[in-house]
């Protein structure tokens, strides 16, 4: 059976170039962790396959009902709407597949294939001797040849697309765990990750075959590099390639606390939260989702911070005294002067916050020290 066209790509140096577009190694394992679930992508495809498995039941046993095959490709046409959703279909000629699809599963076809079958049941049920003199009116070669041909066609898609569905749920799974995992790892690179993805996939062999080709260093560049060519045979051969293809550079996919994508990480870093735009806002600006988290951290410590309560009641005890004119105002927006600093000085010294901190900010230090500074201007 012939290779699958859509599935070849090159591989180089941690990227993988498809048409004329390249992504890092691994893009596509983390696509597929967001798309599984997304738009019902995977349950729109796998919901189109019992007509194809009973297609491909009748043809190994011999026989075929021709109105059957058209809604089977009818149901192959259905999977071609929601397909180019998951990468990398998006690169092909989806367009070009479904004409052919709908040239193919006709029911004009399906008759075809069951005189095929007629002829080639009579011509079976024949003596030798007959057969050795030829004397079977039911041999057309030109028939027998292009209905073989035909079912070839028929047998490659109806493979093709019963597969996408299952592989797809297998790479997930499989994936999902991976990411499940990774905090066994002490280092998020590929001789601390490989364990983990090798418990996980196995050494399971895949349908690949590849070739060497010459290609273009950059875009715009003279120099011809050496690449590898892979073809596939489905989908989960190129995605696991895809997958360990970026292990060996240090790519790996994770999911976002914020946002819940699964994102590539390209480095060894314990980064934990990806750079896309967070599902908040900030001030009604949009905000990425590090920069949230970081926000939401500063927060959190700042909150929890024993420094803060000090402050704000001793800044409120101010604001209540010039109120009630015990104090002066100029007197008041000194004394809140210095509490600030004492406040930011705890900030960022430990030892003082610890300490110090909670005598100088007690009413009569803090005001003696007001008095010092006035009287010094």
């Amino acid at each position: 059976m012939e290779k699958i066209s859509f599935f070849s790509a090159d591989f180089r140096d941690g990227r993988i170039r498809i048409g004329n577009k390249t992504y890092p190694a691994g893009t596509f394992a983390a696509h597929l962790l967001n798309q599984y679930y997304k738009n019902d992508t995977a349950a729109r495809i796998s919901a189109y396959v019992m007509n194809n498995w009973a297609v491909q039941k009748s043809l190994t046993k011999g026989y075929l009902n021709a109105r059957l095959l058209k809604k089977t490709g009818e149901d192959i046409l259905e999977i071609l709407n929601a397909l180019p959703k998951l990468k990398p279909f998006n690169q092909f000629d989806i367009e070009s597949e479904r004409q052919l699809i709908s040239e193919t599963f006709t029911e004009e076809n399906g008759d075809y294939i069951v005189e095929y079958f007629r002829r080639k049941s009579f011509i079976l049920a024949m003596d030798d001797g007959a057969i050795v003199n030829d004397l079977s009116p039911e041999y057309d070669e030109d028939l027998f040849n292009g209905a073989e041909e035909l079912l070839s066609l028929i047998w490659q898609k109806l493979y093709f697309y019963d597969d996408i569905s299952s592989q797809m749920r297998e790479a997930f799974d499989g994936l999902i765990e991976f990411c499940n995992r990774l905090d066994e790892a002490e280092r998020f690179d590929e001789p601390h990750l490989l364990p983990i993805a090798l418990d996980i996939f196995g050494n399971e062999k895949l349908d690949i075959t590849s070739e060497f080709v010459a290609m273009r260093k950059t875009a715009k560049s003279k120099t011809m590099v050496t690449a590898r060519r892979m073809f596939f045979d489905n989908y989960y051969s190129f995605v696991l390639t895809d997958f360990f293809e970026g292990l060996h550079y240090g790519h790996y996919p994770r999911r976002c606390p914020i946002c819940k994508r699964y994102f590539l990480m390209t480095s060894a870093r314990r980064q934990v939260y990806c750079n896309g735009t967070a599902p908040y806002t900030l001030k009604g600006k949009p905000i990425t989702c590090r920069k949230y988290a970081a926000r939401m951290k500063e927060k959190e410590l700042s909150e929890g911070n024993p420094i803060n309560p000090i402050y704000k009641s001793r800044y409120s005890a101010i604001r209540v005294e010039q109120k009630r004119s015990t104090i002066t105002a100029e007197f008041a927006a000194m004394a809140r002067k210095v509490a600030k600093e004492y406040w930011q000085k705890a900030k960022y010294d430990d030892n003082y916050a610890n300490g110090q901190y909670k005598a100088d900010m007690k009413r009569e230090n803090l005001y003696m020290e007001t008095d010092r500074r006035l009287k010094q201007k």
